[in-house]
């Protein structure tokens, strides 16, 4: 006679109950785990955005810096060319006058020798 297997029990709702408790605990696990990883990815992120935030400030600063040196340098640069354009203003002036100065005279002087030229030639 062949001997027969016994049957194997069917198991039980308390049985089958902490069997999918014990796969959903693995699941929070590996979920837990993960969100570990992901935190720390975070962390880093984060820690980069600091650096980066720094370099930012510190050449932010130096631009600042940069500019308000370069405004001065500008402010004086305007300051040397207003008073050249005053200077060549003031020397126009002066030509002017100089040259209404000598006009009169050099009038008076073509209206003499237009007259000698007439009297010449009659």
């Amino acid at each position: 006679m062949v001997a027969k297997k016994p049957k194997k029990k069917a198991p039980t709702v308390a049985q089958r109950l902490e069997s999918i408790e014990g796969l959903v605990r693995t699941g929070f696990r590996k979920v837990d785990q993960r969100f570990e990883q992901v935190d720390q990815r975070f962390e880093q992120i984060d820690q980069r955005f600091d650096r980066v935030d720094l370099r930012l400030d510190f050449e932010v600063g130096e631009l600042k810096r940069q500019i308000a040196e370069q405004g001065v340098a500008l402010g004086q640069r305007i300051d040397q060319l207003a008073n050249h354009v005053d200077g060549f203003t003031k020397l126009h002036e002066t030509l002017d006058i100089q040259f209404k100065v000598i006009k009169e005279p050099m009038s008076r002087l073509e209206v003499r020798l237009a007259r000698l030229e007439e009297g010449r030639a009659t």
